[in-house]
């Protein structure tokens, strides 16, 4: 089966590159005099990396060049937000951004799998910096708030008596802040934030640029840190020096778990130091050896192809997967979780997101 790689990249999101690029500097650390980061002088050093932030949960694999450059691959598998979340009446607002006007709030996140590359330099401190900006595809959900009147009840603190009170919100206000007086104990104030009820959720994807600045440090050999501004928020990098990962290849047996229902599948896991069924795109993954494909997944109704990547300094797994490859319209998701090896065999249990917005876990083992 050919893989659909212009589906597969596109749709993959690629908020976390920059980041990235960071990280393949820090590596550079670990082939230069210990409490510095400088990797000029040093050859390419592989990180095995994980990445934390607003959308941006990843793993990654990054190298980095004297010629201050870096390169690698990275999976992002952001955990969808609870779109049903909300606060109490004095607790404010646990899962939106409690302001009391626009038009809404908006929650960025990404997931699938891209190649990243950038550039690096040391500065005076030092520590590696860097900056780079790519236009991605980023999916997004955007929960808007209406004009509306409610009664609510409330709750006083000291006596646990309850009161009946009518709040009125604005078109795209979030929450409304109040005071009560209550009788008992006598004049006694408190203050409550009532979040507005009458709220759509709209989903979907746009073009937007991703600009990401970086500082990071690294310990010879050791351990790898990166603070990444990016246009989304705060995104921090933690690397460890790559090590080899247990053989995955073979066939595989998963079961996925989205909007209630189990899905089973069946998928063989191979190597991209025998084939590259990505050979344009992905010219040099074969230099990534934690990196593997599939070619012939299926499930109930439908096949699917993607990438495999295992961890073992980090201990995690990560799979990203294009379903009906070959239809008009592509389903991506990707999922990353914990892996487990042992002389009994392979196996991971996984999260992540099915677009446009599926929370989903995967679980899966490479069979006997």
């Amino acid at each position: 089966m050919k893989m659909n790689l212009k589906t597969f990249i596109q749709a993959s999101v690629s908020l976390g590159s920059l980041a990235l690029a960071a990280l393949l500097v820090g590596g550079s650390a670990q082939n230069s005099r210990a409490g510095t980061a400088d990797p000029s002088t040093g050859s390419s050093f592989m990180w095995e990396c994980v990445s934390s932030g607003p959308g941006q949960r990843g793993l990654a694999f990054i190298t980095f060049s004297n010629d201050h450059t870096f390169r690698g691959y990275q999976m992002w598998a952001s955990l969808p937000p609870n779109t049903n979340s909300v606060s109490d009446s004095r607790g404010g607002d646990d899962s939106r951004d409690g302001s009391a006007g626009g038009s809404g709030h908006t929650n960025n996140f990404v997931f699938g799998f891209s190649p990243i590359d950038g550039f690096w330099s040391i500065n005076l401190k030092k520590q590696i910096v860097g900056f780079f900006s790519v236009v991605l595809n980023v999916t997004s959900e955007v929960t808007n708030y209406h004009a509306t009147s409610i009664f609510t009840t409330i709750t006083n603190e000291q006596t646990a008596d309850t009161a009946l009170i009518f709040v009125s919100f604005a078109d795209g206000q979030s929450t409304v802040t109040t005071n009560f007086v209550w009788d008992n104990p006598p004049g006694f104030v408190e203050t409550y934030v009532i979040p507005n009820p009458d709220i759509t959720v709209a989903i979907g994807a746009a073009d937007q640029t991703n600009n990401i600045s970086f500082t990071g440090t690294s310990r010879l050999g050791r351990s790898l840190t990166l603070m990444c501004s990016t246009t989304f928020g705060r995104v921090v990098y933690r690397g460890k020096p790559t090590a080899v990962a247990p053989d995955p290849t073979g066939p595989w047996f998963g079961t996925k778990h989205a909007n209630g229902q189990l899905f089973n599948e069946f998928f063989d896991v191979q190597s991209f130091a025998f084939s590259n069924p990505f050979p344009i795109d992905f010219p040099d993954i074969a230099d990534f050896p934690n990196i593997y494909f599939t070619e012939d997944g299926a499930g109930p109704g439908y096949t699917f192809n993607g990438i495999v990547m295992v961890s073992k300094a980090q201990k995690k797994i990560g799979f990203s997967f294009v379903e009906n490859p070959d239809a008009p319209v592509t389903t991506l998701r990707a999922t990353i979780g914990s892996l487990k090896a042992s002389k009994k065999g392979i196996s991971g249990k996984t999260k992540g997101i099915e677009e446009l917005l599926t929370p989903i876990t995967f679980n899966a083992n490479l069979q006997p």
